[in-house]
């Protein structure tokens, strides 16, 4: 009886791993594929795309609108419709991309790319301290290959955080919420 209760939950532990992994995969392929449909982004920070306005921003960042919806990407702080009660970015982190997107359709969510200094173990105890205390709910923490996943959700909004050592005493960090 007992092993097939550690089976049990073991297997509900794996799911929702695997549905916080899948929740921010879909968050940042929201804000991809947005980026995609406004016809590569990358390459065209001063081209013209039909029905699509381009503002470029004070702060670096371009913001493209278009009947689907905005995406804001670029830019090196923390994306603006970031939830006041999610962790920002780790202290003294360079933040490489931050995007943002709000479709007329599907869910809007933020997303930010950035490196630190700081250790993994470092890393991961800010998020699980910081979402412990703004009342956020643990779902999944796990080591996966190397890469320490962390899901977690409040109210309807779920956040998903991979902390990634890159090496040289780097460490990669993608965060996501959808909102």
């Amino acid at each position: 009886m007992e092993e097939t209760t550690q089976v049990a939950a073991h297997s509900h532990t794996k799911r929702n791993i695997i549905i916080g992994v899948v929740a921010l995969l879909v968050l940042i392929g929201i804000v991809l594929s947005f980026a995609g449909s406004v016809g590569s982004v990358w390459g065209n920070y001063g081209g013209v795309v039909p029905g699509v306005d381009v503002d470029r921003n004070m702060d670096g960042s371009v913001t493209y609108e278009s009947d689907e919806g905005t995406v804001t990407v670029g830019g090196a702080s923390m994306p603006s419709n970031w939830p006041s009660d999610a962790p920002t970015a780790y202290t003294g982190a360079t933040i490489a991309y931050s995007g943002t997107t709000n479709p007329t359709t599907g869910e809007s969510g933020s997303a930010v790319v950035y490196t630190t200094n700081a250790s993994i173990a470092s890393v991961v105890e800010y998020y699980d301290s910081r979402l412990k205390a703004e009342g956020w709910t643990i779902e999944a923490s796990v080591d996966m290959g190397g890469t320490r996943v962390i899901t977690a959700k409040k109210d309807t909004r779920t956040i998903g955080v991979y902390v990634q050592d890159a090496g040289n005493g780097v460490t990669n960090v993608t965060a996501g919420v959808q909102l």
